[in-house]
């Protein structure tokens, strides 16, 4: 029966045996320490992941604002350059029509003898 029991019992046993339970004690407690600063680390990094997955919220809501604010202006600032276009391009109809009106009445008073105005020299001097 002796022998049996002898047979059921691990090798470890003996190892178990020799080793004194303060060295267990000191191992078990610095795995429970060990385990414990992991447990730490992982709740910092998960405040850590979530405080900047906040921040990336904020910022990109941020930019969001900024971009539709931007597209706004722009919006507006086409507005103002189509309109200035049209401006543009009326005043440049007004223009040449007091040009062509201008050109007629001094053709008129020139055919009149009123206005006498220099004939330009074809030779290119003044």
């Amino acid at each position: 029966m002796e022998v049996e029991e002898e047979e059921r019992r691990s090798p470890h046993d003996h190892v178990d045996r020799c080793v004194p339970e303060s060295f267990f004690d000191r191992v078990t407690q610095g795995l429970r320490d060990d385990l414990e600063h992991q447990r730490n680390r992982r709740l910092q990094m998960a405040d850590t992941a979530s405080k900047h997955r906040a921040e990336f919220a904020f910022a990109q809501l941020e930019n969001e604002r900024s971009l539709t604010s931007l597209r706004d202006e722009l919006r507006v600032a086409r507005g103002i350059v189509d309109r200035s276009r049209a401006e543009i391009t009326a005043l440049q109809t007004l223009v040449d029509a007091h040009h062509r009106e201008h050109k007629a009445l001094c053709e008129m008073l020139e055919r009149k003898g009123v206005l006498h105005r220099k004939k330009q020299r074809t030779d290119g001097t003044a």
